[in-house]
């Protein structure tokens, strides 16, 4: 780190020398062509805009439209869809309104017993090629 910032100064204490010395010779500082920071970003930054565009491209948006899915599923919650909480818990929905943020479910029918949770922590609606194949089950 100390080696870093000695350089650091160098560099800036010469930047400042060759400033004092162009501008007691009377020469205009801000004519010199010399290249600098902004002028080596004018090559990097289409590369940058490519990287930036492919990484929206291969992430962000299948992300996004992953998230749309899930929260049109949520909004058309009825009752007995199979659902999967965010930790875990199978279970049938019993009640879900769309202006209420929880929902009640089912989750053992021999004791009817009844979790109301937020409708945020659903993570997933089984359909049925879900439940057929076993993956509602922990078969494969």
């Amino acid at each position: 780190m100390d080696y870093f910032l000695a350089i650091c100064f160098s560099v800036l204490a010469q930047t400042q020398t060759t400033t004092s010395a162009a501008s007691e010779a009377g020469v205009d500082v801000n004519k010199e062509a010399a290249p600098g920071f902004f002028s080596e970003m004018q090559y990097m930054l289409p590369a940058m805009l490519a990287i930036m565009a492919l990484y929206f491209l291969l992430m962000v948006r299948p992300q996004q439209q992953e998230q749309s899915k899930i929260s049109e599923k949520l909004a058309n919650l009825k009752k007995n869809d199979r659902v999967v909480t965010a930790g875990g818990i199978l279970g049938t929905v019993v009640s879900s309104r769309a202006e209420s943020e929880y929902t009640t479910i089912k989750i053992d029918e021999s004791s009817n017993t009844k979790m109301q949770i937020r409708t945020t922590s659903i993570v997933r609606v089984l359909t049925d090629e879900d439940q057929k194949s076993g993956t509602a089950s922990g078969k494969k």
